[in-house]
């Protein structure tokens, strides 16, 4: 189709395309449940996310097409980026809550707040895209998964030689998501396990796929993690 551009950038799902101002992609089995999200938070005013806007012919989801950029790859991110990034999920959370089938203290998580699935403009993050992996679930699952993936906790090579890049400093940085996300001392307390957790469920989900190499760094991550902890947990417990 002429008309139709194959989009790149971020972590793109495959065969997304553009066309004008909207973006056409495949429906997954998750398909139905996203579009009631979707909708959900576009009834409650929420903007940071594409809107959804209905399905093609042939079965295509068609959302509005979101301006800017996303990272192709996990890095190093200032603080401003980190506090946004912060406030975006726990405006996503707060509206999320009192979502149909989520009982008390679950709310409808992302599962894959990746800074890759973040547009950005300006050089910040202003919108999150890609909700195929959305469910019912505790919150602090989100932001543990987040944490991980926005200070690239367990890439050795960026803290190897750079003063800057220490374990105290991810623990800084840790504080400014959470301080962003507005996280008390029991999710605090909480957030080093929960990390642990998501770090064990990507390095399962990715070996049931045959992926070895992604499920090996999801195993260092957590290696790195333990084994800097003490270092770290002492910059953003309360």
């Amino acid at each position: 189709m002429c008309d139709e551009i194959p989009l790149q950038g971020g972590r793109m799902t495959q065969g997304v395309v553009r066309k004008g101002n909207f973006v056409l992609r495949p429906c997954c089995s998750n398909s139905a449940f996203v579009h009631d999200v979707l909708k959900w938070l576009d009834h409650k005013g929420v903007t940071a996310l594409p809107k959804f806007v209905g399905l093609t012919d042939d079965g295509r989801e068609i959302t509005s097409f979101l301006e800017g950029s996303s990272p192709c790859n996990l890095g190093w991110f200032n603080d401003n980026q980190l506090f946004e990034a912060g406030k975006m999920i726990k405006h996503f959370h707060d509206n999320l809550y009192d979502f149909p089938g989520c009982a008390i203290g679950q709310t409808v998580c992302h599962n894959d707040l990746s800074p890759c699935n973040f547009m950005f403009k300006n050089e910040m993050p202003y919108a999150v895209f890609d909700w195929d992996a959305a469910g019912i679930g505790d919150p602090l699952n989100d932001v543990a998964y987040a944490v991980w993936l926005w200070l690239d906790i367990g890439n050795k090579t960026p803290y190897a030689d750079h003063k800057n890049h220490s374990p105290a400093d991810i623990g800084k940085k840790m504080k400014v998501i959470l301080d962003a996300y507005e996280s008390g001392k029991s999710q605090r307390n909480l957030l080093i396990t929960k990390i642990y957790e998501q770090m064990r469920r990507v390095a399962k989900s990715f070996l049931s796929a045959d992926h070895f190499e992604g499920s090996q760094w999801a195993c260092e991550c957590e290696i790195w993690l333990r084994k800097y902890q003490a270092d770290i947990v002492p910059h953003f417990i309360m």
